[in-house]
């Protein structure tokens, strides 16, 4: 009966320890490690976000990204999009992305400067679809401004097709 006893404690403990593990921090790592885009002469590596629970989602409580590895944030139309950084520790730059020539081109609309922990929010200074969420600096370490232009990837035109999901 002992045995029983403890056999019986020793299951209800792993089973508990398992059902703390979702709610356990998992280092960054780009799930969709074949998306990239070519900007500021780099190929960088994006986690897409285009369902509006990883939108909502971002980069929270992320503790580092890799080099050249950030997030792009896809909408269904462009609006005037706004970001905080709630429960974000890493300083982050973000990029607001405008679509042109039937989404084959972007131009940044404008890059901003995200402190950690800040909830105000940075907003686009015109409608745009898209943002790109890097490490803070990397557009300014790039060269990457507002105005620029670059090509855009044929599977950004394949997310979010006109539905918010």
């Amino acid at each position: 009966m002992q045995a029983l006893r403890s056999l019986c404690f020793a299951l209800a403990a792993v089973a508990l320890a398992g059902a703390g593990c979702s709610n356990r921090y998992e280092p960054y790592q780009a799930r969709d490690a074949g998306k990239t885009i070519a900007l500021g002469g780099k190929h960088v590596v994006v986690e897409v976000a285009d369902r509006m629970e990883t939108r909502q989602r971002g980069l929270m409580e992320r503790q580092s990204l890799p080099a050249d590895h950030g997030m792009l944030f896809v909408y269904p139309a462009p609006r005037i999009l706004g970001f905080w950084m709630r429960n974000t520790p890493i300083p982050l730059s973000i990029a607001f992305i405008e679509e042109l020539e039937d989404g084959k081109k972007g131009r940044i609309v404008n890059v901003e400067e995200m402190q950690p922990f800040v909830e105000s929010s940075t907003v686009s200074h015109r409608p745009v679809r898209l943002a790109l969420e890097m490490t803070k600096g990397w557009f300014t370490d790039h060269g990457v401004k507002a105005g620029d232009t670059f090509d855009l990837p044929a599977w950004i035109g394949e997310l979010v097709p006109g539905e918010d999901r």
